[in-house]
């Protein structure tokens, strides 16, 4: 994503071991679960990809929606964030 361009003036989260190589291609990389800049959503890492799928489901749903998904999941960790568009 950051070589295509998408990144360009966002803040972004990936891997901790890959920080280093996404800093040349946003505006910050950031230590969070997910980042939500609008029109690109990162994830930080493997298992966060099911908080990015939950907060995708709260943002286009609702946060019922959200949380009825992670109930049926057997999902329950509720994390906190401070990225644009959160909605859960």
């Amino acid at each position: 994503m950051g070589v295509a361009g998408f990144l360009v003036g966002k803040r972004a989260t990936t891997h901790p071991n890959a920080f280093d190589d996404l800093v040349p291609y946003c505006a910050a990389v950031v230590n969070e679960r997910v980042v939500d800049e609008g029109d690109v959503v990162t994830a930080q890492g493997v298992t966060s990809s099911i908080d990015l799928g939950l907060h995708l489901v709260a943002r286009l749903s609702g946060s019922e929606v959200r949380v009825r998904v992670a109930k049926q999941m057997d999902y329950p960790y509720v994390r906190s964030s401070h990225s644009r568009g959160e909605s859960s």
